[in-house]
């Protein structure tokens, strides 16, 4: 798929642009320089062609570790792209770094075009003649803001995308992948893990906590399976999140990743331990209906033995009760080991999450549940099952219509969905049951 990348030095609007070719909010903006670190991709589409869209690190020549692993994640945008946007702020105006970045572009032969950004007003555009120092290139004032003649960018790149091959809308298909959420607390090998499943550095680990700040989507086959898999930003407590305004945006981010999430893949320090904040992390996405892998990193690490594994699936029992018998998979994120085994597991799971049961199926297991366990008497009168069908996947819905709703016991409601469970799977995924009282002339109404 064709490849547009947009770069430039830090704090000049790239993620802006970005978001507004997107056409919806994916990168975190902000007015403080830095906050985009890794690549940040979507496939995306103008008129009728299709391509990949990727917004960068800004440039600059620090030299501290989080900068230097940033520039190398800048550099690999570069060369991976088919054509490139590099954005300059008309309310700044010409800056050395821009200058460096341009005989960059020139020196590696890519096709690029000056975004000259912040041209909000035509005042503006008329104060952008020092960037035309930039010799041969087309020059476009934009406000990505407001969208001011973005489309006009859009246009000329048009003539540099590649029709559409007759694969290319089956491939761009989000709908037809399986999205996988990578979350965790900071620093335990969410970045690295995804970095073993590319086989590359794809996005930035350094021992620096809180490294990954936005949600990151890599586009990805395994085994002729297709999937988005996200990197999220660390989870930590809100109360330490929420004083740094883009460690909140990261936050939301997450939160979201997760909801959108068909698998959640849970990553624990096998170092540490399961502790508050990843059983925290679990029950979060448990909870948005997804089902969940828990992967434990580092075993290699720790160098733990046999009797550990059992104590750590025991201590795992006792803490995630609410979960229905989870993949529980010892990873090392650093060696690669066991990490393709999570991609088995991801599509058990998704099998299960969207497994549809026939009502004539489901009311069979009622009715034995009804055999082994008679409902109570509620007041004078026996609480009556009339019938039970699923009305939706992704996580499987049941409804089941009585006399007396609020007659119905949490416990009751559970050994239903145990039964449920017992005959038709759902292992791993959460199942949710809905008590309705029925409506019609045949109900039991006092």
């Amino acid at each position: 798929m064709f490849n547009l990348g947009i770069i430039g030095r830090p704090n000049v609007g790239k993620s802006t642009l970005f978001n507004r070719i997107a056409g919806r909010r994916i990168a975190i903006t902000d007015d403080m320089p830095g906050v985009t670190r890794d690549r940040i991709e979507v496939e995306t589409s103008w008129l009728d062609k299709d391509f990949k869209l990727v917004d960068t690190a800004g440039f600059d020549l620090q030299a501290d570790v989080l900068k230097k692993e940033m520039q190398e994640q800048f550099f690999k945008a570069i060369e991976e792209a088919d054509f490139l946007i590099l954005v300059v702020d008309a309310s700044v105006g010409l800056h050395a770094l821009d200058e460096i970045v341009c005989d960059m572009l020139r020196k590696c032969g890519k096709p690029f075009i000056i975004a000259v950004n912040k041209a909000d007003s035509n005042a503006r555009e008329q104060a952008i003649n020092e960037f035309y120092k930039f010799g041969d290139v087309e020059i476009f004032p934009i406000s990505a803001l407001h969208g001011r003649n973005v489309d006009d960018i859009l246009d000329y790149i048009y003539t540099y995308i590649p029709e559409k091959e007759e694969t290319a809308e089956e491939d761009s298909n989000e709908d037809e992948r399986i999205k996988i959420a990578v979350a965790g607390r900071p620093n335990v090998g969410k970045s690295s893990l995804l970095n073993a499943w590319l086989g590359e550095d794809r996005v930035i680990v350094t021992p620096l906590a809180g490294t990954t700040r936005d949600s990151i989507d890599v586009y990805f086959t395994y085994k002729n399976d297709k999937y988005i898999i996200t990197d999220t930003a660390g989870i930590r407590k809100k109360s330490v999140m929420f004083k740094d305004t883009i460690e909140k945006y990261g936050y939301y981010r997450s939160i979201d990743a997760v909801k959108e999430a068909d698998v959640v893949v849970a990553v624990i320090d096998g170092a540490d331990g399961l502790n508050e904040r990843d059983v925290k992390v679990i029950s979060d996405a448990w909870e948005a209906g997804k089902p969940v892998v828990i992967a434990v990193n580092k075993w290699d690490i720790a160098g733990k033995d046999e009797k550990a594994v059992k104590n750590f699936k025991r201590t795992l029992a006792e803490k995630l009760q609410f979960l229905a018998n989870p993949p529980l998979i010892f990873i090392s994120a650093k060696t690669g080991k066991n990490c393709e085994k999570i991609f088995d597991a991801v599509k058990k799971l998704y099998l299960e999450y969207n497994k549809r049961v026939p009502t004539h199926a489901v009311n069979e297991v009622l009715r034995k549940a009804l055999e082994r366990h008679q409902p109570p008497v509620v007041g004078t009168r026996r609480l009556k099952f009339y019938y039970m069908t699923q009305v939706a996947a992704r996580p499987p819905y049941f409804v089941a219509f009585v006399n007396n709703p609020q007659g119905v016991h949490f416990s009751y409601e559970r050994f239903l969905i145990n039964m449920m469970r017992e005959a038709f799977g759902f292992d791993g995924v959460p199942v949710r049951l809905s008590i309705r009282k029925r409506k019609n002339k045949y109900s039991d109404e006092e």
